[in-house]
């Protein structure tokens, strides 16, 4: 996947001009809940080695959570993904890169969504959140953009998005995401 690639080795670049101890965790390959757990483990002593406040660690959770869940989601019912998933810290942010195989028609809808929430402000994020949680056609498997919008609301904006088309009805889709290291 060139793409993929591409993608992390980008900010891969850009973190480790920051000394390379910079890049807190990198995966690349097949995904499992358990990589996500250890990956948190990772990241959260990380973070707390270089004496983030509390809210840093939160987001920077909670954005990594949601995330690989959707990484895992659109696997569909497999219990592992394939994927990338980039996380590296410079002085102003964590970076994070989240890679994978979607259909098509997914990407798409995911690309949109993004511009969506890209161009609300942080009322109309919240607003949208509100409104999503109140959804009772909402499942336990999700489907209702709660794990976007919460990224949306979590990170700095814009979300950056890149779709390549893949073959086969497929696309990879790279999402690019920035949490502010101050509360």
């Amino acid at each position: 996947m060139p793409l993929q690639q591409t993608c992390v080795d980008q900010v891969r670049g850009q973190v480790l001009a920051h000394g390379a101890d910079a890049v807190l965790w990198e995966h690349s390959g097949l995904l499992t809940r358990v990589d996500l757990e250890s990956a948190l483990a990772r990241v959260e002593d990380r973070s707390l080695a270089v004496s983030d406040p509390v809210g840093v660690r939160k987001r920077l959770i909670s954005v990594l959570v949601e995330g690989v869940e959707n990484i895992l989601h659109h696997a569909g019912e497999a219990q592992a993904a394939e994927g990338s998933v980039f996380v590296g810290r410079t002085d102003a942010v964590y970076r994070i890169v989240l890679v994978n195989r979607v259909e098509l028609a997914t990407a798409a809808l995911l690309q949109h969504r993004i511009e969506m929430l890209n161009a609300m402000d942080e009322v109309a994020l919240k607003e949208h959140y509100l409104m999503l949680l109140a959804n009772e056609s909402r499942t336990a498997k999700g489907g209702a953009g709660l794990g976007l919008l919460t990224m949306a609301r979590r990170s700095q904006r814009p979300m950056r998005v890149n779709v390549s088309a893949n073959g086969g009805g497929h696309a990879v889709f790279c999402l690019e995401l920035a949490v502010a290291r101050v509360d």
